[in-house]
């Protein structure tokens, strides 16, 4: 309270507490702000409002309660002592048997979404998030109240997560950006890494690459407290997001470095790691080097993930996304019947793990093959029937009875 009280130097307002609470600087807070593209207020004009120098616009109090994320009432009075989302019967202080309940159900929630299960996974992460936010400003050990925001960092990435394979970027870039924050108030560099280049990979999926290059390029900036495996993590994304913007020499060379950091973060010893390489920086590599025109040397990338993928536990997702790249770059490289019977079973498996987003995939190869000289061809009708099937009433995809079987 007295640290609260030293930073707050009556001005009139808790800018300056929550400001240091979110770890931020005066020039990233008034980025953020204009971020908003709404209003716009300088370092300077914000060390005058933390110092009670001038009074805060109606205006900086509705954009400041946005940015760090507090209400209104806590930028002006400080932190609540309750909260009314918080059960009357529920302990004001975390408890150990508390933690672990809210640990292992945000871990069940990504079980599920590895699993396929993408709605149980939303309801049980959902269903302890409030909690959460309510209980970490009610803790008084200082050590369960860092748990607890690392436990609601990781609760925010889920979301973001389930928001991008429903197609929902814009609420992606959101519960990553609420990620980050905690991320940053925790100063973990392993979760920071991680939180902005998912948040990166949100907007490259909104359209927004100079701005997904920005942060994954920043993600890579301090090396220090970064373990390899992060590193790899962020080179993997950054390499995926040069391909997207059609920088092959900038791929290779990420996607090269990537390779090499992940060969050395898992299985085996010496020289040995280098035989392990997970599965998704070889069907990043595959996938990319199709999209640029290589069709043949992509689909040598694709088989190495396949084999990797083999060896891995089975998880729906990843061989629906697999079997659905092989299918775009057999289709480029002249196989158009084998293709298209893989394009078909990677849109069924897509559709039983209700990832709308894989599916949305193979809509576009059938409109890319469609704009081709093969489009009169008689092995693409299998394809374009399937589509319309499931894209021709008003349902939504995942509300679709698949006619076809694998």
């Amino acid at each position: 309270m007295a640290q609260m009280e030293d930073e707050r130097r009556d001005p009139g307002n808790y800018l300056l507490y929550w400001r240091n609470r979110r770890n931020l600087s005066l020039n990233i807070l008034s980025a953020r702000i204009a971020a908003g593209g709404r209003q716009f207020a300088s370092a300077k004009t914000l060390n005058r409002w933390e110092k009670g120098e001038s009074p805060l616009p109606d205006w900086a109090i509705t954009e400041l309660s946005r940015v760090l994320k507090v209400t209104e009432e806590e930028l002006l009075h400080g932190p609540r002592e309750a909260d009314p989302r918080l059960p009357t019967n529920v302990s004001a202080a975390y408890t150990g048997l508390d933690m672990e309940i809210a640990a292992r159900v945000i871990g069940m929630g990504f079980t599920n979404w590895f699993a396929s299960r993408p709605e149980d996974a939303r309801g049980a992460v959902q269903g302890i998030v409030p909690w959460l936010e309510a209980m970490q400003r009610r803790a008084t050990r200082a050590p369960q109240a860092i748990e607890g925001r690392r436990l609601l960092a990781r609760g925010y990435e889920l979301l973001g997560a389930l928001a991008l394979d429903s197609l929902q970027n814009d609420e992606a870039v959101h519960q990553f950006r609420r990620a980050l924050t905690l991320s940053e108030e925790l100063r973990d560099p392993n979760l920071i890494a991680a939180h902005m280049t998912q948040l990166g990979d949100a907007y490259r999926r909104k359209g927004d690459k100079p701005t997904a290059l920005a942060l994954m390029e920043a993600a890579l900036g301090n090396e220090r407290g970064i373990e390899r495996a992060t590193r790899g993590y962020v080179l993997e994304m950054l390499a995926y997001t040069y391909a997207d913007s059609g920088d092959e020499v900038a791929f290779r060379h990420r996607i090269e470095e990537a390779q090499d950091l992940l060969a050395h973060s898992g299985e085996g010893h010496g020289a040995a790691q280098r035989d392990f390489i997970p599965f998704e920086v070889l069907e990043i590599y595959g996938k990319a080097l199709r999209d640029f025109g290589h069709p043949t040397e992509s689909l040598t990338y694709l088989e190495r993930a396949e084999q990797a993928l083999a060896r891995r536990p089975n998880v729906p997702r990843w061989h629906a996304a697999l079997t659905i790249s092989k299918a775009q770059a057999l289709c480029d490289a002249g196989e158009l019947a084998e293709g298209v019977q893989l394009a078909i079973q990677g849109l069924l498996l897509a559709h039983s793990c209700q990832s709308p987003r894989q599916m949305n995939r193979v809509r576009k190869l059938l409109r890319k093959l469609e704009a081709s000289p093969v489009a009169a061809e008689p092995a693409l009708e299998p394809l374009r029937e399937v589509i319309h099937d499931v894209y021709s009433g008003n349902l939504s995809p995942l509300e679709w009875h698949p006619q076809h079987t694998m």
